[in-house]
């Protein structure tokens, strides 16, 4: 019995070292982190409103993403973050040209199984929450100092390219929107002898999703 009680005063103080390196992931932009391992976190529950299927449709096209929350992801250098991650389907003239959902059921899942590998094993990941402007959408409907999720975008058919998205959420009459803005951010593949495409297929512009 005794043996048990110092385990977990032992479980007590890890845990509470731990605590003391909670680093809110809003506005982390410019922090300086603690030396011993850090956790990114969510604090303030800004990405759970985002879990869900959202849908932007303008005639025959449409973009489908389908977001899930994962939380404290291990990073290859040891510390912890909560990370929004998405697979996405667009449509075009009514044709399907991107479709990253996993070919699970129910269909449309983000793929969150093994946690360690979230980064690579999804196609859209949050890296940051802020309310200063760094290219957000027009949003008129949103609140003033609006957190927006920042975001990046990848196409399994065009590796090496990256987009962003940066995205607040927002209730019109009662129907839950996202606003976002898609751009195009890199490609990594431009430093070496390359011929392939040089944008995502996802035209960059403004979007406004609807909560399916």
């Amino acid at each position: 019995m005794k043996q048990v009680f110092i385990t977990y005063i032992i479980l007590l103080l890890v845990l509470s070292c731990k605590a003391q390196n909670i680093v809110p992931i809003y506005n982390i932009n410019g922090v300086e982190l603690p030396e011993d391992e850090a956790y990114l976190k969510d604090v303030d529950n800004d990405y759970n409103p985002y879990v869900g299927t959202w849908k932007w449709e303008s005639g025959n096209n449409s973009l489908t993403i389908i977001f899930n929350k994962v939380e404290q992801y291990t990073s290859s250098v040891g510390d912890y973050s909560d990370l929004l991650v998405g697979e996405y389907q667009y449509i075009e003239n009514s044709v399907e040209l991107v479709n990253t959902f996993p070919l699970i059921e129910p269909i449309g899942i983000p793929n969150i199984v093994n946690q360690e590998d979230a980064m690579r094993n999804n196609n859209i990941v949050s890296y940051s929450i802020t309310t200063n402007d760094i290219g957000f959408p027009p949003c008129p409907e949103c609140a003033p100092n609006t957190r927006f999720i920042i975001l990046s975008i990848k196409e399994p058919t065009k590796p090496g390219l990256w987009g962003g998205i940066v995205m607040a959420r927002f209730v019109e009459s009662g129907v839950e929107k996202i606003r976002a803005k898609i751009t195009m951010r890199f490609n990594e593949n431009a430093s070496i002898n390359y011929s392939g495409p040089e944008i995502i297929t996802i035209p960059v512009g403004v979007y406004t999703f609807i909560k399916q």
